[in-house]
């Protein structure tokens, strides 16, 4: 009869162990499955595709539709302005890799000491 509650004690925690370990399973499982219908999926899409493209259309008919008033270029005010920019010199251009070793200069990693061991 000793015998008897260390048989249900262990049967009892192998039965929460399986429950534990099919719920795990359950959860991580559950959550890849895909839950909608991949057709559904692709209506949506065509649907927003021309969503976007009667947008697209709507605008461009607005840009075509633009007029500039060319009056502004004959009025008196436009007529008294003047351009004072300043010409901007050529500058020399630097060297095409700016972190490329100079000639004839040895980098700090190469050269010896008064030991003789290389610096780092």
């Amino acid at each position: 009869m000793n015998n008897t509650p260390k048989t249900s004690k262990k049967t009892i925690m192998i039965i929460i162990t399986i429950i534990v370990v099919a719920l795990i399973a359950y959860f991580y499982y559950e959550g890849s499955v895909p839950t909608t219908n991949s057709s559904l999926e692709t209506s949506i899409a065509n649907n927003e595709a021309q969503a976007v493209g009667v947008r697209v259309l709507t605008l461009l008919k607005q840009i075509k539709s633009l007029t500039i008033d060319s009056g502004l270029f004959v009025d008196p005010s436009y007529l008294t302005l003047r351009d004072y920019s300043v010409q901007i010199p050529p500058e020399n251009v630097g060297r095409s890799n700016p972190f490329a070793p100079l000639s004839g200069m040895q980098s700090a990693a190469t050269t010896t000491t008064k030991t003789g061991g290389a610096r780092r």
